[in-house]
């Protein structure tokens, strides 16, 4: 009985979850941010070493959250969070960071040089998702995004499917709530 106790109490810690009802706090937090919870430190870290070569070119974030991928990323990154408690989280912790207040989908369709993404935007229940896929479609076909990393919950979700030339499931975090497989695609 204590495993399951301690399994609970680390859910409730990645959750930070307010209340204890942990049922209720879980629909509250997909309703509002579009996922179960905030991306674990071994999912950001999975992520982190799924890019290539973090020097090879700009890199920006998207739905930076609480900042568990961004912690990892090199001061000159660029972080997108439009939720207002992150986004202000996320300034105060990262003073010397772009931390940009934008829409994802306008961001990558503005690009103008080439970038790694990194994407912590859910595909599952955004009714945005396909917008976001239209514009990553379009700045991958100028040349413009020549890696992205993301995540899903389900093994057969290949979210950027047929825009890469190489696309691969990068492993399975099972530090993770709930357990992530990451996604790297690549020109």
């Amino acid at each position: 009985m204590n495993a399951i106790a301690g399994l609970y109490t680390a859910y409730r810690a990645q959750l930070q979850l307010k209340s204890a009802n942990v049922i209720s706090s879980i629909a509250a937090r997909t309703r509002a941010i579009g996922a179960i919870c905030e991306s674990s430190q071994y999912l950001a870290s999975r992520m982190h070493a799924a890019i290539t070569d973090p020097n090879a070119a700009q890199i920006v974030e998207l739905g930076a959250g609480f900042g568990s991928v961004t912690q990892l990323l090199p001061e000159n990154a660029v972080s997108l969070e439009r939720e207002e408690e992150r986004y202000s989280y996320l300034r105060e912790m990262y003073p010397n960071r772009t931390v940009l207040d934008v829409d994802a989908i306008q961001f990558v369709s503005n690009l103008e040089e080439p970038t790694i993404v990194l994407s912590c935007i859910p595909s599952v229940n955004n009714p945005e998702f396909a917008r976001l896929r239209t514009a990553v479609t379009q700045s991958r076909q100028r040349g413009l995004i020549v890696e992205l990393v993301t995540y899903t919950y389900f093994p057969i979700n290949n979210p950027f499917s047929g825009i890469f030339s190489v696309e691969r499931r990068a492993g399975l975090e099972v530090r993770n709530v709930p357990p992530a497989f990451v996604w790297k695609y690549k020109c």
